[in-house]
């Protein structure tokens, strides 16, 4: 196959030169241009396509790296593996270093028949052909190591890759095309070459590269078109200037005109269509603009807005209704741009503002004009007799007036912007450094939790739940702990939402269910009154037959509903799965299982909500126990009077002292829980804290009061 590629390659870059004036000749002259603009739009070409070469480096080199963790990750690194990304890294470092001479080359170059045109075309062809080769090599180690999880990684980054090369690879088509066809040929070669061929793969991998090729010559042709339009316009200015002496009003006219057209191109190519505000590509030409204008010691605020739940209005009006939001929406940013400040639409539903203020104050100035875009954004937009509020999330970064700086200030800003709609919504976080080692961390959770039960690293802990009045044990709470070897003890609250987000909550929900249900058959036994409490997650609730899934485990162990309790969050009073939630919940206390609201009075509860649910608990934060004073008391007893008044029983968790028992207990909270009474151990224990010590003088008193 390698033999092959080479022989491809060098019957291909002695064929460029030569294919080309063929066509050249074969195609019909455009006058007064003929072959004086093909050669011109060739070496333009050319030229582009060494504009992208450093561009595609970077890319094969981050994919090979990026490949090469995953190996390491799955534990398939050998040799041959340390071999190939070693030629990788070396042949691109050549690669990267021929390109920038020839780049420099090429400036001055305007005949893509002369010999360095020619040697930069071949050697642009012998590097593609050469990563080809050492892709194929990482394929076929992938794809023959066994690992599931490594070959659908590797064919994602070499598709990726793929796709990519349609825009970098656009100017040079028969290039572009040799190196897409490359490396999804070898793909499907691979796959069907397998112990077990995966003929289905391989049939997906053939349809992608039909459509990659296709996307590419589209490309090519659109770049090719571009430059035709633009050298025909250069040449008819410069006709005009030949012949102003004798027609200057004709001249005048027609260069005015060319001008225009001119001017329409560049607004088209930097503003978006909707909206007509800058684009990705416009906004960073603004900063390249404004850079000589803008005063010494100023800064720019990069201001990253995310509308939130922009998509519910696509789904619920339609898209011709979220199009006529957006226009809105953009035509109040751009009415309130200052001086030296400028908006684009980055895609979707984000925009990014930039506003130049003094360096020392750029913060604040940024978070005040972030507040009033805020007011401008979530006025009400009226269509059709409706009217729609939108609110948005924002990240704030600041950079330096450079379109480099600025470029890397908007990933900041984004990021920024991401982490406050994750946790909440409705915000501005300021961008740290700290987000980027937070998602690094939450990057490498994420890829830790999908192996953590295979490699046992998961077990359970239970802390007792005791009556208020003598201290008997009435259940256990069921906690779930995580130690990894590397990242060391994970706690829930952090791992919990990262599983929820990557789907992996139901697999180790399962897991829980199973070893807590097991753990309690073998050392309580099936004729114990003590019950059980498993924490539940929102996204099991909603899982199609999870009270039957319930069931089935309690069958399976031989054990009745009654001693089974569910905690879940103050989540289920969401407003968008309430119909599902309460079926769920309605299904599972008909089976006799009782239902626990966890944390109550930390979230959003629903009073007018809690009577539609068969809920037989509330269960008191522990941050309004651990430091009780007199607001937290009223908070306390407004949650066990609203208790009462449901029927139903009260729970307080993180009691540690006796005092804080005894006035539980006079405040009306049927059951305890806390270190006071257990920390949370491997097996379950006995309560050995001393009743007696419940009965005292001010209980009496606190009652009476």
């Amino acid at each position: 196959m390698a033999s092959g590629l080479v022989q491809g390659l060098i019957d291909l870059s002695v064929s460029i030169p030569s294919q080309d004036a063929s066509r050249a000749s074969q195609q019909p002259r455009s006058k007064p241009y003929g072959d004086g603009l093909n050669r011109a739009v060739e070496i333009r070409l050319l030229t582009h396509a060494y504009q992208g070469h450093t561009s595609n480096i970077i890319v094969n080199v981050a994919c090979g790296l990026g490949l090469y963790v995953q190996f390491y990750l799955t534990g398939e690194v050998n040799s041959a593996v340390n071999a190939l990304i070693f030629f990788l890294l070396v042949q691109s470092t050549i690669r990267a270093f021929l390109g920038r001479r020839d780049a420099h080359r090429l400036s001055t170059e305007s005949d893509p028949g002369s010999q360095i045109a020619i040697g930069a075309t071949r050697r642009y062809l012998y590097g593609v052909a050469v990563a080809c080769m050492t892709w194929g090599g990482l394929l076929h180690m992938a794809l023959h190591s066994g690992n599931s999880e490594l070959m659908y990684f590797t064919i994602i980054v070499v598709s990726a890759m793929a796709s990519g090369a349609t825009g970098v690879i656009a100017p040079m088509l028969k290039c572009g095309r040799f190196y897409i066809s490359s490396l999804l040929m070898i793909t499907i070669a691979e796959l069907l070459l397998m112990p077990q061929p995966e003929t289905v793969l391989a049939i997906l991998v053939a349809v992608f590269w039909g459509i990659m090729l296709g996307a590419h010559a589209r490309n090519h042709h659109m770049l090719r078109n571009s430059i035709e339009l633009e050298l025909k316009n250069s040449a008819l200015v410069d006709d005009l200037r030949v012949q102003q002496d004798a027609l200057t009003e004709f001249n005048l006219t027609l260069e005015d005109r060319v001008k225009r057209r001119t001017s329409e191109l560049k607004r088209l190519a930097e503003h978006d269509s909707l909206t007509q505000l800058f684009n990705r590509r416009g906004i960073i030409h603004w900063v390249e603009e404004q850079q000589r204008k803008i005063p010494d010691g100023y800064a720019l605020a990069v201001i990253f807005i995310d509308l939130d739940r922009f998509k519910q209005i696509n789904d619920g009006m339609g898209h011709a209704t979220g199009d006529c939001a957006l226009a809105e929406i953009g035509e109040r940013l751009a009415s309130s741009a200052p001086e030296f400040a400028a908006f684009c639409r980055w895609g979707g539903d984000e925009f990014v503002g930039l506003l130049a203020v003094p360096e020392d104050r750029c913060v604040d100035i940024g978070l005040e004009f972030t507040a009033q875009l805020r007011a401008i954004v979530e006025k009400p937009i009226s269509f059709s007799n409706r009217s729609v509020s939108v609110g948005f999330s924002a990240g704030l970064a600041v950079s330096k007036p450079h379109p480099v700086a600025v470029s890397e200030a908007i990933r900041s800003a984004d990021l920024a912007a991401g982490e406050i709609k994750r946790t909440g919504r409705g915000g501005t976080l300021l961008y740290t450094p700290d987000l980027v080692a937070e998602q690094e961390r939450n990057l490498i959770i994420a890829q830790r939790l999908k192996h953590a039960l295979p490699a046992k690293e998961m077990h359970l802990a239970f802390q007792p739940l005791v009556h208020s009045h003598d201290f008997s044990v009435h259940s256990y709470e069921v906690l779930l702990r995580w130690d990894n070897p590397i990242l060391g003890r994970v706690s829930p609250e952090e791992f919990i939402p990262i599983a929820e987000d990557i789907g992996e909550i139901v697999h180790i929900g399962e897991f829980v269910v199973d070893t807590a249900l097991a753990t309690y058959v073998e050392e309580l036994g099936r004729a114990s009154h003590i019950r059980l409490a498993l924490n539940i997650s929102l996204r099991q609730l909603v899982v199609p037959g999870f009270a039957q899934f319930i069931l089935g485990y309690l069958e399976k162990y031989r054990l009745p509903t009654r001693m089974l309790i569910l905690e879940v969050t103050e989540t289920i009073f969401d407003a968008r799965n309430q119909d599902t939630i309460i079926g769920v919940l309605n299904d599972l206390h008909s089976l006799g299982i009782e239902i626990h609201i966890d944390d109550f009075g930390t979230g959003y509860s629903s009073l007018s909500r809690l009577h539609e649910m068969p809920i037989s608990a509330l269960k008191i934060d522990k941050s309004f126990v651990q430091q009780i004073d007199d607001q937290r008391s009223a908070i306390i007893e407004g949650s066990v009077m609203i208790a009462e008044r449901f029927g139903v029983h009260t729970v307080a968790e993180g009691v540690e002292t006796i005092e804080q028992a005894r006035l539980l207990h006079a405040i009306g909270v049927t059951y305890l829980q806390g270190y006071l009474f257990g920390k949370p151990v491997e097996h379950f224990a006995e309560v050995s804290v001393n009743s007696d010590f419940l009965i005292w003088p001010e209980t009496a008193r606190y009652k009476a009061s």
